[in-house]
């Protein structure tokens, strides 16, 4: 048994990634620790924030099935992304005064920038791999590249809500509630009674809503930029001109983003719509990646890749 182990499990880059990850928690939670600084807490924040966006990947990867992309492409989209997506949305948002409040102001103060940012890692192949003359990536690894991408953004706008506007919100909060607390305390309850009766609203709220963005976020902003990159892809690999498909996927993206984000959607019914459509979208655009890849011949010298039939988590 521990030669097997040793010989074929140990061996394999899934299973170690796997018990990586159920490890990560528990990892996170040590360095935590007792008596959390500030310091630990953005920490431990990166290291949840990117335990969730791994763990969409390995699930995006199992759902695409990417030929051609390696985990050196993966690492240079990440590179790309941590180094110049945030500053870049940033910086487009203040100069563009971002706010959700309407729609159009939504789509193109909010979600235009981000999707920009998020497009930036993904062009930057396209051209990293024209100019070495490596024409093997399709439009489907293109959409998987997009969607890495928006994994990467995601992880790092989730730390920044949790880290900045959450602990702000939730001080504020607290700092409000107790007067209170203090009059409870004064009618005769208990300290902790009059602790929990105020605050377990606004806790439960502070969880739900800013807790699970570790989990949500990531995945939304994937399937918008998933989006971007097919369009980019069909452009990289030489099936359609520039002009005339590359900011379709962009556009949609940026309104998708921007429904998602107005504040007559975000946190309503309609809200739910806004995520399905955009799954149903990525999905069925990686779906028809898969046909044309098949059925269109590729306009590029054909490409020799070794192990190109393999699954991308091994190239």
């Amino acid at each position: 048994m521990g030669d097997w182990i040793r010989h074929h499990s140990l061996r394999s880059w899934p299973v170690l990634l796997f018990l990586a990850l159920i490890c990560v928690p528990s990892i996170a939670l040590v360095i935590l620790g007792p008596n959390p600084s500030a310091s630990t807490f953005d920490h431990v924040a990166w290291i949840f924030a990117a335990y969730f966006a791994v763990a969409w990947l390995l699930l995006l990867g199992v759902i695409i099935r990417p030929e051609h992309v390696t985990r050196p492409t993966l690492v240079l989209v990440t590179v790309i992304a941590l180094a110049t997506q945030v500053p870049l949305a940033v910086t487009l948002e203040v100069d563009l005064h971002a706010e959700t409040a309407g729609l159009g102001p939504s789509i193109w103060s909010v979600g235009l920038p981000e999707e920009l940012a998020k497009a930036i890692p993904v062009l930057a192949v396209a051209l990293i791999y024209r100019l070495w003359g490596r024409h093997e990536l399709t439009p489907k690894d293109y959409l998987f590249l997009g969607a890495v991408s928006g994994l990467v953004f995601g992880a790092s706008e989730v730390v920044h809500y949790f880290t900045v506007n959450g602990l702000a919100e939730f001080y504020l909060t607290v700092q409000s509630a107790l007067p209170s607390i203090q009059q409870l305390i004064l009618t005769g309850h208990s300290a902790p009674d009059s602790v929990f009766a105020v605050l377990i609203g606004p806790v439960r709220y502070f969880v739900l809503d800013f807790v699970w963005r570790f989990l949500t976020d990531p995945i939304t902003h994937a399937c918008w930029a998933g989006l971007t990159g097919y369009f980019i892809g069909l452009v990289a690999t030489g099936r359609h001109k520039w002009y005339t498909v590359s900011w379709i996927g962009l556009v949609i993206a940026a309104i998708l983003h921007g429904l998602n984000d107005w504040s007559r959607v975000n946190g309503h019914w309609l809200w739910i719509v806004v995520t399905i459509v955009s799954g149903i979208l990525f999905l069925g655009y990686a779906k028809v990646g898969s046909r044309s890849d098949l059925e269109v011949p590729d306009r590029w010298p054909p490409a020799t890749v070794a192990g190109a039939t393999r699954p991308w988590w091994e190239h």
